[in-house]
């Protein structure tokens, strides 16, 4: 064995035998070395042969490491006996054990087995691009198949998922289910099984708080209520301190009383709970907060702040989640069972047909691998899945099945190992801490469902020593769905090792203190206290401590005075934040080039500075490389080249490990260009693009000149016209290049397209002339690897230019692309750019942890059908005959599970990239007015503070959604801690403010005669005759109006409120505002009734047609996207399946946005006027018209936020601007307003009687 010295832990890893055994290491805590040992343990002390082991590693390159470490150690035992025969033999048999990743280990089981599945010998792997092109074949055709037999089943689908720019997004929906089920190890019975879930058929009666969807609603709501009451509390608690604000206590008492009920109700979980609640729901109403302007103590107005907000979240909980009955709910659900079976249907036929297509090509792809391989190994009988002879026999052969990085598992590879265990022989390693890849479908429940279960070692030796264990006998229960281990008389074992090897105590001690405050069973799936705790067990010299702490660099955005923070913790909101328009693309931009400022400065600070690491190679201390540096960040996308940049132009060495950008680089985007116009000469902006390259090397005036020749055709044409009329310089460049062009064109027809493509390399010299340009090797290596990729695309099943054009522009269109090449290595002395996916595993010096202040991505949460492992399918109700479509409880139920999810992956990302760092860690992020952010932090914290717990609640956590704003969160609560410091960069965006001298000024004082001053007095008391009369405006309008009325029992001054009336104030216009405000209330209603007067009464409407005429607006330039996104589609669909809205239809005559004056006597205005003086009023009316009786209607729209019943309020606060329309329109049309309504986008229509 190895000299090494292993902790107790560790050698309990190490040793333990008999049983399966869960190791949970924590990060650096050296689980792959104990890894390897144990396999070495094995071999050299307990003489088992090393192929009587499976060892499934993440990685090829782990595997191969893996193999590497115990030849060294073989040979090592061999060098002190050279005659052992059985580590002799071990050399022989290392070459064919089953070291290797489960994909390999799944290949191995089909090659020996595949006439077990029916699948030739010979078959292939499939390139994922490949695979890619023959899935969107095969749909194509099924689809154009179903389009031609008219499939009346299929048509419906069409109509409920398609939309009129064509049948895509059903295309993607399929395909984005077919990938997601392929996790199941039966995805045919979990696909029937989760559509199923929505056959309410025989259960419309049954509560629907009984179903999984209730159950998850209720629990938020209930949770949500239990949040809204402990901010009450701490607010009444407060209030109760001032005996004049004893009456606002009592309303909070009050609030607290009805939430209570509610909350009463769930927690009885009797059979009727759904409609009970439902019931409450619709006649909460929360007391009226008292107006006494006498009461001076500004806590009033900030108990209001919270109680307001409170009551608007429980009321917008309520809004989503109780809107129908339970049998309404159920029968939501219910009808959403055909069109899913529709799909499930497809989805099956299409599965069928692709598996057919695949076998035609004699191919394979990566889903197959696992699919095919479980079928192998797991028979059904009598309803049960169970272990196949083929496993039985591989049973016997592995003595011990050994499992790395478990933690990132999924449910085929359970049942494929389970399958082939004996039971008693699974060695698992993982750190729940550290499963970060849920999007690729792994299920850390796997792991923690063992790591709650197991016993540890000194638990199990002590009931051993007890006589509690008899006997550790195994029993493998094959279940009805699963295949899971069960135990009989005994149990199995877990090891933590918590000692972490890698980094300093400084990153350790950070790293826990973050960790122990966020992460817990509800978000993070693990209770991280001092169980989980990083321990010291590293050994560094002394370094200067101060030098050694983690540092927080956050780069403050700072915003003008008057303008209002965009950054909040409105989730709604933030949920699709990550996919900024094109508006904001800039400032995005702009926030990466000063942050990748920032690092590169840092780390020009560090280079420079003393500061040393510690290189265990020569076992001291030594200055800082490039090599020492990594800069993690979450998604390399669009920001590692600023990165790579920034460094770049500083000297700094650097290594971005990064896929993008490959199909923009210029030389590729050249060669694509020439090879479109190879195929198809026809193409303008392909044509155009070589010949202004150095392939065609026409000049900009040479390319107007064959334009002139003919204007309206192709630009070929033109070119092949202008040969008649150009000079003679111009034309032989024109027929060279049609030459060389007609020339490829024909051997395109006979060659190979790699081929084809090393021509054009070799007849243009393009591949020399981009080798001389900046980053020539890099250009060269790009159209290397086209080459490459050509002939590897040919190699495989699809031939020809065409096809391999259109794979390119297929890959552009999903936002996909190719790796580029790379001409620096990772090991080379460079700064090394990544995401915190990749740097699992590896481990730094000193680690940037930049783009903190990046929001998580949410975007997934939106998509039309929501699908989770578990729960099934999450979808919007869409009905296709009427287009609407609004979420259904199950969706809902969903999103609440999937954001949960989400969270907790995102912390445990944030864990690995902490974990990182040898010896030094910076965190970088942007923010925007950092000064208030903090300030609403602080209240936050106040408002969930609990007693007795160092925890962070955990729906304030989800709040707040970028790791920097958790880092803030922590320093606020902890404002005292040193594990941490914060530095607070701000750039001021107003740089060319000038400051302003103050000059000091001297006054000269004189004497004043006693008689010059009662004259001066006297002249100032002087007051105007008309001073009343002069008061009076001469024009207003009707809003204004409305305005004093409301203000008049508080006492506004009037001539101040009439006086804002003669103040112009111009608004910079939106396209010149650098970073735009939030929409206000008043402007999104000013958005409603836009769109209320351009729909057209003679018109149907569905869901569809009203976002279509929202993106007319923005496509003209009327409204902004992001306002766009602000405007109800529900509510101005309900708008057009009103009774008003009927009536409309059928009207003799409809007038809109009517403007009007009228004179109005003054003391309308105020009763201090005099009756002589008139005012002139101005005003829109929004809607009169005359119905099918002939009958005057007039109709103002309001989008007040009100509750059903409260319709009297809208009256009584419009009545005064009511009547003014209604007197103007009796005056101009000289005929009797016969009704007036109100049309509240909230509540419907309220009539105003007289």
């Amino acid at each position: 064995m190895s000299s090494v010295s292993w902790t107790k832990e560790q050698k309990q890893a190490i040793e333990k035998k008999g049983t399966n055994l869960l190791v949970a290491a924590a990060a650096g805590s050296g689980k792959t070395a104990v890894l390897v040992e144990r396999i070495i343990h094995k071999i050299i002390d307990e003489k088992m042969d090393i192929d009587k082991m499976l060892v499934v590693t993440f990685t090829n390159a782990a595997a191969s490491e893996m193999r590497e470490r115990i030849l060294d150690a073989i040979y090592k035992k061999i060098e002190e006996n050279p005659e052992d025969i059985h580590m002799q033999r071990q050399i022989t048999l290392l070459n064919k054990s089953s070291i290797c990743t489960i994909h390999s280990f799944c290949l191995d089981i089909i090659r020996n087995y595949f006439y077990e599945i029916n699948i030739p010998a010979n078959f292939q792997i499939g390139s994922s691009a490949e695979m890619e092109l023959l899935k969107q074949e095969t749909l194509e055709e099924l689809l154009e198949e179903k389009y031609i037999n008219k499939d009346e089943e299929f048509l419906k689908l069409v109509d409920t998922y398609a939309n009129y720019r064509g049948d895509e997004n059903l295309k993607e929906l399929i395909l984005k289910i077919d990938n997601q089920i392929q996790s199941s190890p039966f995805p045919k019975d979990w696909l029937e099984e989760k559509v199923e879930m929505f056959n309410l058929k025989d259960k419309l009666e049954q509560d629907f708080s009984k179903t999984i969807w209730g159950k998850i609603l209720l629990q938020e709501l209930l949770e949500e209520l239990t949040e809204g009451i402990l901010k009450l509390k701490k607010v009444e608690i407060n209030l109760r301190k001032y005996i004049e604000l004893e009456k606002y206590a009592n309303v909070i008492a009050n609030d607290i009383n009805e939430i209570e009920k509610i909350m009463k109700v769930i927690n009885q979980n009797d059979e009727n709970t759904w409609n009970k609640v439902y019931e409450i729901a619709q006649i909460l109403t929360f007391e009226k907060w008292p107006v006494d302007r006498k009461v001076t103590i500004d806590y009033k107005n900030d108990a209001k702040d919270v109680r307001d907000k409170v009551k608007k979240s429980i009321n917008d909980t309520l809004e989503k989640m109780m809107i129908y009955t339970s049998k309404e709910a159920n029968e939501t659900i219910n009808d959403m069972y055909p069109i899913l079976k529709s799909l499930k249907d497809i989805i099956l036929e299409f599965e069928n047909k692709f598996k057919e297509k695949k076998l035609e090509k004699n191919r394979i792809d990566f889903h197959d691998i696992e699919h095919y391989a479980l079928e192998i190994l797991v028979k059904e009988e009598n309803g049960k899945y169970v272990p196949s002879n083929i496993a039985k026999e591989i049973q016997e052969k592995f003595e011990e099945i050994a499992i790395d990085e478990y933690q990132d598992s999924n449910l085929v590879q359970e049942y494929i190992l389970n399958s082939v265990s004996k039971g008693n022989n699974i060695f698992m390693v993982g750190d729940i801490k550290q499963s970060i890849y849920r999007f690729r479908q792994a299920r850390p429940e796997l792991f923690l469902e063992k790591y709650r279960d197991y016993s540890k070692i000194e638990d199990d030796d002590k009931m051993y020593q007890k006589g509690q264990i008899n006997q550790r006998n195994f029993l493998v229960v094959r279940a009805e769905s699963e295949l899971r281990i069960k135990y009989a008389e005994a149990t199995s074992l877990k090891v933590q090792l918590f000692k972490n090897f890698r980094s300093r105590d400084e990153v350790l001690a950070l790293t826990n203190w973050v960790f122990e405050q966020i992460m817990s069973e509800k978000l993070g799936d693990v209770e991280y206290n001092e169980d989980e705790f990083l321990n010291l067990g590293a050994e560094y010299p002394e370094n200067s401590k101060e030098m050694l702490i983690p540092e927080c660099h956050i780069l403050d955005l700072t915003s003008d005075d008057n303008e209002e923070d965009n950054n909040t913790i409105n989730q709604e909101k933030t949920n699709i934040n990550e996919f900024e328009d094109e508006q904001e693309e800039s400032q995005i931009i702009e926030k990466n080039v000063e942050e990748a400022k920032l690092v590169a400065n840092r780390i020009e600070e560090l280079l420079n500075s003393d500061f040393k690491i510690f290189d265990k190679k020569i076992k001291a201390l030594r200055k800082l490389e490039f090599r020492d540096i990594a800069i993690l960040l979450r998604s390399t996308t669009n920001v590692a080249p600023i990165y790579e940049k920034e460094l770049l132009s500083r000297g700094i060495d650097v290594y971005s490990d990064t896929s993008t950008q490959y199909l923009d680089s210029t030389e590729i985007q050249t060669i694509i260009s020439l090879l479109k116009i190879i195929d198809n000469p026809m193409q303008d902006i392909p044509l155009v693009l070589v010949l202004r390259s150095p392939i065609g090397n026409f000049t900009d005036n040479e390319l107007v000149e064959i334009r002139i020749a003919d204007q309206k055709g192709y630009f070929y044409e033109a070119m092949l016209k202008a040969r008649i009329s150009v000079k003679e310089e111009l034309k032989q460049k024109i027929d060279t290049f049609v030459k060389m062009l007609e020339n490829w064109r024909k051997d395109q027809k006979e060659k190979p397209l790699d081929e084809l493509i090393w021509q054009i390399y070799q007849e243009t010299n393009y591949y020399y002339y981009v080798g001389l340009l900046n980053n020539g090797n890099l250009r060269q290596a790009n159209l290397k690897m086209l080459f490459e990729r050509a002939k590897q695309y040919e190699s495989a099943s699809f031939k020809g230019l065409y096809n391999f054009i259109c794979f390119i522009d297929r890959l552009k269109l999903n936002s996909g692309d190719l790796s580029a090449a790379k001409v620096i290595g990772e090991n080379d002395n460079v700064v090394r750019i990544m995401s915190i996916h990749k740097s699992k595993g590896l481990e730094f010096p000193v680690v940037f942890l930049s783009g903190t202040g990046k929001q998580f991505n949410k975007q997934d949460l939106n998509d039309s059908i929501l699908i989770h492992q578990d729960l099934g399918f999450g979808p919007k109700f869409i009905d296709s005959v009427n287009r609407i479509e609004y979420p259904t409880l199950a969706k809902e139920a969903l999103k609440l599970k999937l954001e949960t999810e989400l969270i907790s992956e995102e912390m445990r990302v944030l864990y690995v990239a902490l974990t990182r760092a040898k010896e030094k860690l910076i965190i970088t992020g942007v923010t925007k007015d950092f000064e208030k952010q903090c300030k609403e932090k602080e209240e936050m914290i106040f408002l969930y503070q609990k007693q007795n717990t160092n925890k962070i609640e955990e729906r304030l956590l989800k709040k707040y959604i970028s790791y920097l704003d958790w880092l803030v969160l922590l320093n606020l609560k902890d404002p005292k801690q040193e594990k941490i410091k914060f530095f607070v960069h701000k750039i001021e965006k107003n740089k060319n403010e000038q400051t302003e001298e103050k000059q000091e000024e001297t006054i000269e004082y004189k004497k004043i005669d006693i008689k010059e001053l009662e004259n001066i007095k006297e002249e100032l008391a002087w007051k105007y005759k008309y001073d009343i009369s002069a008061k009076i405006p001469t024009k207003t309008s009707v809003s204004k109006l409305k305005e004093i009325k409301q203000n008049e029992e508080q006492e506004i001054d009037l001539e101040e409120l009439l006086s804002k009336e003669k103040v112009h104030k111009y608004e910079i216009p939106s396209f010149m505002v650098k970073e735009n405000k939030p929409i206000t209330s008043s402007r999104k209603g000013t958005l409603v009734h836009l769109c209320i007067q351009k729909l057209n009464e003679k018109k149907e409407y569905k869901e569809q047609d009203i976002k279509d005429l929202i993106n007319e607006l923005v496509n003209k330039e009327i409204i902004l996207k992001e306002e766009a996104e602000q405007i109800p589609v529900v509510g101005l669909l309900k708008y057009v399946q009103s009774d008003l809205w009927k009536e409309l239809k059928e009207a003799k005559e409809v007038h809109k946005e009517e403007p009007f004056y009228m004179f109005v006597q003054a003391n309308r205005i105020d009763e201090t006027y005099p009756k002589d003086e008139k005012v002139l009023v101005q005003g829109i009316m929004d809607l009169y018209y005359i119905n099918k009786n002939d009958e005057l209607v007039l109709v103002d729209y309001k989008t007040d936020y009100v509750q059903k019943g409260e319709g009297q309020k809208l009256i009584d606060k419009y009545k005064e601007q009511l009547n003014l329309y209604k007197e103007a329109l009796e005056n101009s049309l000289e005929r009797k307003v016969d009704k007036v309504l109100i049309y509240s986008t909230w509540i419907g229509e309220v009539e105003c009687h007289n």
